[in-house]
């Protein structure tokens, strides 16, 4: 009975072995297999990772020189105003120093000497000139041309009136409409690129021109005054263009009025 025990004993472990083995050997299997694919995973992503890594090699180099870009110079469109009633000052002229001399007259104290002969007699004969017939003048035949009177815009009876402002009823109004018109003239006309044609300096260039309307309304150019030739004739080609205005009026007759204008070139680059 003990026998019999014994060997079913046996037989039961050696099939329990029996099984544990095939257990152990499927696991293997299986953790081979898994590993395998793991380590294949691994070295595709290592062979991928390499093929996409770039190794780039920067030399820095210092520049010896510095290379600066300098912006082109642009001129700008010179801009014009005109100074209303602007009043020239003019320096007083110095007196030069006057020098005197005392003169004085001495009278001849030397003696007469005379002198007489028996035979002859020295006499002095001093010559005449005939009187020459002056021609008599006949004063109601001569007509004198007395000048032409000349005010200033700021003092004569009635203003000038400027094509345009035929609606200013006072001097005051007048005049201000025509400093208007002549500055707005003055920017549409004036050639805005002499400045740069002449090279001409950045900042201000004064020019002055001085003229008269006369007492049929056409302006008349007196004088006119700049730092360069070329803008007096650039200023006397604008005032020139001047249309034709209402003379002024002086004690209810037509004169001459004088004006000043004064131009303020400004060059800006």
């Amino acid at each position: 009975m003990r026998v019999s025990k014994k060997k079913s004993d046996l037989k039961d472990f050696g099939q329990e072995n029996v099984t544990k083995s095939q257990k152990h050997d499927a696991n293997v299997q299986k953790n081979t297999a898994l590993y395998f694919q793991i380590g294949l995973i691994m070295c595709l992503l290592a062979a991928y990772g390499a093929l996409e890594m770039r190794f780039e090699e920067s030399d820095f180099k210092i520049p010896t020189t510095a290379k600066v870009e300098v912006d082109k110079d642009y001129m700008f469109a010179p801009t014009f105003r005109v100074e209303a009633n602007a009043v020239e000052t003019s320096e007083p002229l110095k007196k030069q120093p006057v020098r005197v001399v005392n003169v004085t007259v001495v009278p001849d104290e030397t003696p007469e000497v005379k002198t007489t002969t028996d035979k002859l007699e020295s006499e002095m004969f001093t010559p005449t000139k005939p009187k020459e017939a002056k021609p008599s003048l006949d004063l109601d035949g001569i007509t004198v041309d007395m000048p032409e009177e000349e005010i200033h815009v700021n003092f004569v009876e009635k203003v000038p009136v400027y094509p345009g402002c035929e609606s200013a009823n006072t001097n005051d109004k007048r005049r201000k409409c025509m400093s208007e018109k002549l500055s707005k003239l003055i920017q549409n006309k004036f050639d805005r690129n002499l400045g740069m044609d002449l090279g001409l300096k950045e900042g201000i260039q004064r020019i002055s021109v001085n003229f008269r309307i006369n007492k049929f309304g056409i302006v008349e150019i007196i004088s006119t005054r700049a730092p360069h030739k070329d803008l007096e004739k650039e200023a006397n080609r604008v005032v020139d263009r001047v249309p034709q205005m209402k003379p002024g009026e002086q004690g209810g007759e037509a004169v001459s009025v004088l004006y000043s204008l004064p131009i303020v070139f400004e060059v800006r680059y």
